[in-house]
């Protein structure tokens, strides 16, 4: 363990008056605010000093640092107001501080004695002033909902995955083999294939998992189609009775809010837009997308059926307390006054 702060002169003249006038280790701590273990070290040292002054502080080994307190404090102050500034960019604005001290040191102080970590910044998207507002307003009228209510609701969303050419997962590599042997390497293509899916969930289960076909992406018409095909079992298999989708062109078209009111589909018609934080079916792709790894993608067909077995498979659990988790998002939304959220 290392060596703590080093006593002053006159903290070690104080222990030595006080141990001349008789005073025990626990009062002399007392009286000077050190600690037991540094008074009992110097009481010891000064009895062993008989009647010659005290003792004094021996010099520290190593270098002394090129960083003070103070230059540690102004660092954190311009990270704090700047979180992407580099190491270098430190170095060249106050050349002063840090005429002496290299990069290196820098970054060390940075992470070791400020803790702070160098990554890349989270993805969300960007919240305009109006977004915001509307984010806000729509936590406050469904924050009221209790939770019985949130587990009726049917969660449902599009997600893209592409082929990725990754036959599952790493190869063994003979020492002194050639790592470019087509049984060793990968291909690539510039305009990889793609599928878009459909799905749906709630409290109570998931229902059908819809796949597009190859490259296709989702319009009026073919979500319309879709719905039309598909809602009813949805809300059959997950028993919910209120509808969610996004605010997508192709999700609030007239036609689909006119077929909504027809047949009488209960939804939410006032999501806020740029707000995947607050739907959880978003947790669910991103789930997926992780599990994909690891496993053959390599083809359109692979790449489906990969896709309908981790679906298929998702813990009931999990959707539960996905479904339970809207209160928190919202409370978190509202706390960050309409911000992007941890979600």
């Amino acid at each position: 363990m290392g060596r703590g702060k080093e006593l002053t002169k006159e903290q070690i003249a104080a222990i030595s008056s006080l141990t001349l006038v008789g005073k025990d280790n626990i009062e002399i701590s007392a009286i000077t605010g050190l600690a037991l273990r540094s008074v009992q070290r110097w009481t010891k040292k000064c009895k062993d000093a008989g009647d010659s002054d005290p003792p004094l502080q021996k010099k520290r080994t190593g270098k002394a640092r090129l960083t003070s307190q103070r230059t540690l404090k102004v660092v954190q102050r311009q990270v704090d107001l700047e979180p992407r500034i580099s190491a270098k960019e430190l170095r060249e604005k106050n050349p002063r501080l840090f005429q002496d001290v290299s990069v290196r040191t820098i970054q060390r102080r940075l992470r070791n004695d400020l803790c702070f970590q160098y990554r890349a910044p989270r993805r969300k998207p960007i919240l305009t002033t109006l977004q915001k507002k509307k984010r806000l307003l729509f936590c406050k009228k469904y924050l009221a909902w209790e939770p019985e209510k949130w587990k009726k609701v049917l969660w449902s969303d599009e997600a893209t995955f592409t082929v990725t050419g990754n036959r599952g997962g790493k190869v063994r590599l003979r020492a002194g083999s050639d790592p470019y042997h087509p049984k060793y390497t990968e291909g690539t293509v510039k305009h990889l294939d793609s599928v878009m899916v459909w799905g749906a969930f709630g409290y109570h289960g998931t229902g059908e998992l819809v796949v597009s076909p190859k490259n296709l992406t989702v319009n009026k018409k073919r979500y319309f189609s879709l719905l039309a095909d598909h809602l009813e079992d949805c809300f059959i298999a997950c028993q919910s009775e209120i509808f969610q989708q996004d605010g997508a062109p192709a999700h609030t078209t007239k036609l689909v809010r006119s077929w909504f009111e027809w047949v009488g589909v209960d939804y939410i018609r006032d999501w806020p837009g740029n707000s995947p934080d607050l739907s959880p079916i978003e947790n669910i792709w991103a789930l997926m997308k992780r599990r994909l790894r690891g496993r053959d993608t390599s083809t359109v067909p692979k790449l489906v059926a990969q896709l309908q077995d981790i679906w298929a498979n998702l813990d009931p659990s999990l959707l539960q307390n996905l479904a339970l988790s809207v209160p928190k998002r919202l409370q978190s939304c509202r706390k960050k006054k309409g911000y992007p959220t941890k979600y």
